[in-house]
């Protein structure tokens, strides 16, 4: 999946998150390079995500607020439209979006909907991509889904909690679609429908595969250090 979407199409991601309670850094997903993060001569360039993150920064830090991170050289985006953070609430679902569009200036827009159903300003982060950033492609471009491919080498972001429901369109779906599509794990949409990249509603160790008819079917990084099976409501 292109960074902005095939042919400048823009792309979107759909998944539902349950997060545990951690100190320091979350990472939920990742297009970004699979590699060093800092790849494109020191800076951290061509790469989006959308996690809690520590206020204020640090490893052991134990409150969070949600962030857009990327859509510009190492910038993370905290505020919601309406001008604040909003605060993480662990041991809880959350239905999330991200959708990219391309703006036909060369910058691009990323929208990132926190708590659906609800589009209140206070529930949606977006951010603007100046028409520099994201024209270089990475030397490893990768989807990575909760991990990051620097664990090891910066900050050690990584998921502690229970994700579901993974749709990924390669397309920017209408938000009425977006809306349609976070409440079902079918794909229920005619936009959806013909421009789904990838889904698997309920992935689980043995099985992250495709769903979706299209083939895209992705691997574990370490197959023998896998996400546990879970089951609850």
């Amino acid at each position: 999946m292109p960074l902005w979407g095939p042919g400048d199409a823009g792309v979107t991601y759909l998944w539902k998150i349950r997060p545990r309670q951690q100190n320091g850094y979350y990472a939920t997903f990742w297009w970004s390079n699979d590699g060093n993060f800092t790849w494109n001569n020191g800076s951290s360039d061509s790469y989006y995500g959308a996690h809690p993150y520590p206020r204020g920064g640090g490893a052991s830090t134990a409150v969070h607020d949600w962030e857009l991170a990327g859509m510009d050289y190492g910038t993370d985006t905290i505020n919601t439209r309406a001008g604040i953070a909003h605060e993480l609430e662990v041991d809880r679902w959350y239905s999330q979006a991200l959708v990219i569009t391309a703006n036909g200036d060369g910058t691009h827009t990323a929208h990132f909907y926190i708590d659906l159903p609800s589009t209140r300003a206070s529930d949606v982060i977006e951010v603007t991509a100046p028409s520099y950033f994201g024209v270089d492609t990475p030397p490893a471009p990768a989807l990575t889904f909760g991990d990051s491919p620097w664990f090891a080498s910066y900050q050690h972001e990584r998921l502690s909690g229970v994700l579901r429901g993974l749709k990924i369109f390669a397309t920017t779906l209408s938000q009425a679609d977006v809306l349609s599509e976070a409440a079902a794990d079918s794909l229920v949409t005619s936009a959806g429908r013909s421009s789904v990249w990838y889904a698997n509603p309920n992935p689980a160790p043995g099985d992250i595969s495709d769903k979706s008819g299209a083939g895209h079917h992705p691997s574990w990084v370490d197959s023998s250090n896998r996400a546990r099976l879970w089951s609850g409501s």
